[in-house]
């Protein structure tokens, strides 16, 4: 039912991907050894086709959110079940443990995206996410859907579920969209008339059956 809402919007969608998220609580001063580690081990693999790699610093969170950078693995299911089994054995191990002699995991999440647009701009370096509790999955679609009519992102745009690691907050679903600089982002929300009454109406139906739990900003320090 969710998906075929999206289909019957006539809005282009791509094929939907699944995800993995770990969040690293890294210690002060220490990104470029915790970067050089993973790119000598992300670097020097072969993934499996279709996965994606990307490590991203937070730049602006809420207080409650501990990770100071999130490592993303993104791709079909049987790759990233491929990729799952090249994270493992000694050499992985080895990777692993001097990881965390620079910061520690707080966090381990997993999803599936619902629809996916503009996917040329996936790789522009400035992310924001949106998560919500959703309790009608169906009317959230539904009220999604008519605000990107009215209001269209330039950047990449994901909707999505999470499935895996979801904390008592209970988030559900999220919104994922990428800018092309920091300006862009900081800058991002409706501008016109017609944005804006679709930025509101889309609130006021959403509030009625989802609780909205916040949101961060990310900026790409590299990507496998």
């Amino acid at each position: 039912m969710f998906l075929l809402l999206f289909a019957a919007s006539n809005l282009a969608f791509a094929q939907n991907i699944s995800f993995e998220q770990v969040g690293i609580q890294v210690e002060s001063g220490s990104s470029a050894y915790v970067l050089d580690l993973l790119d000598g081990f992300y670097g020097n693999i072969e993934k499996p086709e279709g996965v994606n790699i990307s490590l991203n610093r937070v730049y602006f969170k809420s207080e409650e959110v501990k990770a100071t950078h999130y490592l993303t693995f993104t791709g079909s299911v049987e790759g990233l079940a491929e990729l799952r089994k090249i994270r493992g054995g000694s050499v992985y191990s080895s990777f692993n443990s001097n990881i965390l002699k620079f910061g520690k995991v707080v966090s381990v999440s997993g999803g599936s995206t619902l629809m996916r647009m503009n996917l040329a701009k996936a790789g522009l370096p400035v992310v924001q996410v949106w998560k919500w509790r959703v309790e009608d999955s169906p009317s959230f679609a539904a009220a999604f859907t008519d605000l990107i009519k009215a209001f269209p992102q330039m950047g990449y745009l994901s909707l999505g579920q999470f499935t895996h690691g979801i904390s008592s907050n209970g988030e559900s679903h999220y919104v994922y969209t990428t800018h092309e600089d920091y300006g862009s982002a900081l800058g991002w929300g409706p501008k016109t008339k017609t944005q804006q009454e679709a930025f509101v109406k889309f609130q006021k139906l959403t509030n009625k059956y989802s609780i909205f739990l916040g949101s961060m900003t990310l900026v790409n320090v590299k990507s496998w």
